[in-house]
């Protein structure tokens, strides 16, 4: 509740000290809302500090202002272009008290630790096999390989959040389908269920295995409300940025750390599936194969790429499409990609981009690239008709080549890919990767998508190749078969081989995820690789790319706010909760760079550097000063930390 203050001028000196006395009995007790004045782009707003936080910046500004009474246009000037690294804005006031210094830094930088690149300050005019790409794997869905949902909001939340190349399986609609009524209406057309007694369909296994199990969720949900028992989660917080612009609730941050960490809470995802959108009849579905997800519309999915896939980025998406449809399905496909994104799709060549060259970013601004196989010259051999037990070959494959099944008489399925739907694939079409001297892997628009166990293999075995492939052409890593819990790969570790399209698992908020976070973090997406991995230059290994450096690294960290308590520490025990900061810089290894074996692989695994503070109190800590060598408990330090590439290094 609040309530506006008048001021009473009988007693105006009492008001003003019983104010100010109020206000800092606030402060020490709780965070402190500050109203910030917001320009003609910019509405105001309430930035919410802790007594720690405030304590801090405050202090910084004291020392800024040197015992003046406010500080000067020119001090301030000076702080934010030399400390801080700014461009600073023109600053119209001779003196800046200490609400007016917090206002012009949230209002022109923010309060996050890092500086977002303006779209003005990147460089679009490189090929676009010189950017690393923010990736997904199996984007439609909301949990894990085996059990998640597919859902079309997967794509509205990934593609808000930058990510610039998404994966849709698409598979033939269901003979029965998810709803009860039309399966019998369709069995009825069919001629009845005795006519119908050849068993289930490869496409409508896995749906008959999703209803299910979304069967069994909706009673067990039903029971538990009866009896008024809550579902249990995870007792770890969620993993995603704080928003000083408003104190979020302690029950709003909790969340679960794993498969679900960035899908819906449990409550919308329930809401979600009573409320899921019908199939369409004849038309294909998205779905992960053989597996307890339940499938979603491809046209529902289409409309949601529309929808959200320049609202936060014109840089150019690409759609990367695992076709386990029929080719009938195939020209459904082209159509309905057609109809719902319009001139957003690249559907033919560019008159000033020829075949023989790559395009550029800037050339491809609010442009969606289809990435697909290309229609084979031989005829198919083969049908499309699936068993339960048999599986469509496709090199954006799930997982590994070992990993995947076979049919009944030992071959593994292809499906042909029509020619409409071939002619998508303009500058980025999928190539079964064989060796790279074949005159496939000197195509311009060619991708080879491999799995992180066969990279690193190749790793070994054709670092020197694979390294200068990569300077020109597209590879995509995609996760090992194995990860059926939707973890990840350590993405960096393929970055370092040029490797542009690293295929992560957004649904899981893990230390693979944390990394593609701050690789990308600000970039729209795309991030031009460092001089010595594009196209232009003449390195052929990681070693000799670019020149390694020496790195001493110093954070010292002060306090935070708003931390999220674990499900232990109620509302009325916070001064039980001892919060620390933990630091680990995640550089590259002498092994990755002379072609000899990995150790732990892909695998994410405890690096040799890392640092951790003491522990503070409370979820507004405050771990110490900031005067160098007062107190050290708060300094993480990296001392002479050999051959660190920066532009490939992480701190987590």
């Amino acid at each position: 509740m609040r309530r506006r203050l008048t001021p009473n001028p009988a007693n105006a000196g009492n008001s003003i000290r019983a104010l100010k006395r109020a206000i800092d009995l606030a402060s020490f007790i709780a965070p402190t809302a500050i109203h910030l004045h917001g320009d003609n782009d910019t509405e105001d707003q309430e930035v919410y500090l802790s007594q720690a936080m405030h304590k801090h910046i405050k202090k910084l500004y004291d020392s800024l202002r040197k015992g003046e009474s406010a500080l000067s246009r020119e001090k301030f000037q000076q702080f934010l272009e030399n400390r801080q690294g700014e461009t600073a804005p023109k600053l119209t006031e001779e003196k800046y008290k200490f609400h007016k210094f917090l206002e012009v830094w949230w209002l022109y930088f923010g309060l996050d630790a890092e500086r977002p690149v303006h779209f003005s300050e990147k460089d679009l005019t490189k090929p676009i096999s010189n950017y690393f790409i923010s990736s997904s794997h199996n984007t439609y869905l909301s949990g894990s390989q085996v059990t998640g949902r597919s859902s079309a909001e997967a794509y509205r939340r990934v593609l808000r959040k930058n990510c610039r190349c998404i994966e849709i399986d698409v598979w033939d609609p269901d003979s029965p389908s998810s709803s009860p009524e039309r399966s019998r209406s369709h069995s009825q057309s069919k001629g009845g269920f005795k006519d119908h007694s050849r068993g289930p369909s490869g496409g409508s296994f896995h749906t008959v295995a999703a209803n299910l199990k979304e069967t069994v969720e909706h009673r067990i949900e039903q029971t538990r409300h009866m009896l008024g028992v809550e579902k249990s989660h995870s007792h770890s917080p969620k993993c995603s940025k704080g928003d000083l612009a408003a104190p979020p609730s302690r029950r709003d941050v909790r969340s679960r750390r794993g498969p679900s960490a960035i899908a819906d809470s449990p409550q919308s995802e329930r809401s979600l599936s009573r409320s899921r959108s019908p199939l369409p009849s004849g038309e294909p579905i998205v779905m992960h194969g053989y597996t307890f997800t339940h499938p979603v519309g491809f046209r529902e999915v289409c409309q949601a790429v529309r929808e959200a896939a320049f609202e936060k980025s014109s840089l150019p998406l690409i759609v990367s499409l695992e076709v386990h449809a029929d080719p009938e399905q195939q020209e459904v496909m082209v159509q309905i990609m057609k109809q719902e994104w319009g001139e957003l799709l690249v559907d033919k060549p560019s008159e000033q981009c020829p075949s023989g060259r790559m395009p550029t970013l800037e050339e491809l601004q609010n442009k969606i690239l289809v990435k697909v196989k290309r229609a084979s010259s031989k005829p198919e051999g083969t049908s499309s008709t699936l068993s339960p037990y048999s599986i469509i070959v496709d090199d954006e494959g799930t997982g590994s080549d070992d990993d995947r099944p076979t049919s009944s008489n030992g071959k593994k399925r292809r499906v042909p890919i029509c020619e409409s739907l071939s002619a998508l694939a303009i500058h980025t079409h999928s190539e079964h990767f064989e060796t790279f001297e074949s005159t496939a892997a000197k195509t311009p628009s060619h991708i080879f998508s491999i799995s992180e166990k066969k990279i690193l293999e190749l790793h070994e075995t054709k670092n020197r190749e694979m390294f200068a492939h990569n300077r020109h052409y597209f590879m995509r890593a995609y996760p090992n078969g194995y990860r059926f819990d939707s973890s990840n790969l350590d993405p960096s570790l393929f970055w370092r081989k040029g490797v542009q399209m690293v295929a992560m698992n957004w649904q899981s908020c893990d230390e693979g995820m944390m990394l593609n976070e701050a690789m990308f973090s600000g970039e729209h997406g795309w991030v031009l690789k460092p001089p010595g991995y594009r196209s232009e230059d003449k390195s052929n290994t990681q070693e000799d790319a670019i020149p390694h450096r020496t790195l001493t690294l110093s954070i010292r960290v002060l306090a935070g706010q708003h931390i999220p308590l674990p499900e232990s520490v109620s509302d009325g025990e916070t001064k039980k909760f001892r919060p620390l900061v933990k630091c680990e810089l995640h550089v590259e290894k002498p092994e990755e760079r002379s072609g000899a074996f990995i150790e732990g692989g892909g695998r994410i695994h405890e690096g040799e550097y890392k640092q951790k503070t003491t522990a503070s109190k409370t979820n507004h800590p405050d771990f110490g000063t900031s005067i160098p060598g007062a107190n050290d408990n708060n300094l993480l330090e990296f001392r002479n930390v050999p051959n660190v590439v920066e532009q490939l290094s992480f701190v987590r």
